[in-house]
């Protein structure tokens, strides 16, 4: 490869042109990338193009955003999306997703290739990753939970008859059917109206971490942010946001995910 290729002002001139009627600016070389930005109604989208570290004659591009609690990162399972990760692209390079060159005229082509491919699919990707998910735990639940958690334990068990004899696998199997019996008839409803039980669960489960577990309900406060949960339990994991965590098997991630998360905790107590 030709070391004297200007590969910034080409990236510039045939990735920035095809991206300059979206709105996207040239950022400059940061860190191992040229970088272009666009803010869309607060979003800052980010086209990130960077050579391979161990073959300088190959490039490729991620998309990323600034939005920390994206409904489609959450689905794919990462707020980065590379290259190699999009269907039906062709790219030349002997790694999916990377595109290979050896002067100047191939590595222009190259461009031409990757910029085509930015437009027809990575503006559509960017435009996913900008939109949040509602933040459905609110301070006021968390708020609710850490100052009234022993009524709103209290309140569930009576409600529904869950019966507690130890912290344990057959315990812990016996909570969740009854738990994921009541999410089920919540879900029929309407989530303002799934709140309250919510945070009675979330309440019921941080219970038995501080009885079983030797942990204590903890609350934290700072001028943006507020929420509790329990610290200090005798594992491996020591603490556990229970609102949250039982928010969001509610919301996406199913019941059985909060199981594992409580499952976890019995598995890796320090006996």
């Amino acid at each position: 490869m030709n070391d004297k290729i200007n590969r910034g002002q080409l990236v510039r001139t045939y990735i920035g042109e095809g991206l300059a009627p979206f709105k996207f600016e040239y950022k400059g070389y940061q860190g191992d990338s040229w970088k272009f930005e666009r803010n869309m109604k607060g979003a800052v989208q980010t086209i990130s193009i960077y050579p391979y570290r161990f073959d300088q004659s190959m490039i490729t591009f991620e998309l990323y955003t600034n939005v920390k609690n994206s409904e489609y990162a959450s689905k794919i399972g990462t707020n980065v999306v590379s290259a190699s990760m999009l269907d039906g692209i062709v790219s030349n390079g002997q790694i999916r997703g990377y595109w290979q060159y050896g002067n100047e005229q191939e590595l222009i082509q190259v461009l031409g290739e990757m910029k085509d491919v930015l437009i027809k699919k990575g503006m559509k990707i960017l435009v996913e990753l900008s939109k949040g998910l509602e933040e459905p735990d609110t301070a006021e639940m968390y708020r609710e939970v850490y100052f009234h958690h022993d009524e709103l334990c209290e309140k569930f068990m009576e409600k529904t008859g869950i019966v507690v004899t130890g912290f344990d696998e057959e315990n812990i199997d016996r909570w969740f059917e009854v738990i994921e019996e009541r999410t089920a008839i919540l879900k029929q409803g309407d989530y303002e109206d799934a709140k309250e039980e919510l945070m009675e669960i979330a309440a019921f489960l941080g219970n038995q971490l501080v009885k079983y577990l030797g942990g204590r309900w903890f609350h934290y406060l700072s001028e943006n942010h507020e929420s509790c949960g329990v610290e200090g339990c005798k594992t491996l994991n020591p603490g556990l946001n229970c609102l949250s965590v039982v928010v969001g098997g509610y919301t996406q991630n199913g019941m059985n995910w909060v199981k594992k998360s409580i499952l976890n905790r019995y598995q890796e107590r320090k006996i």
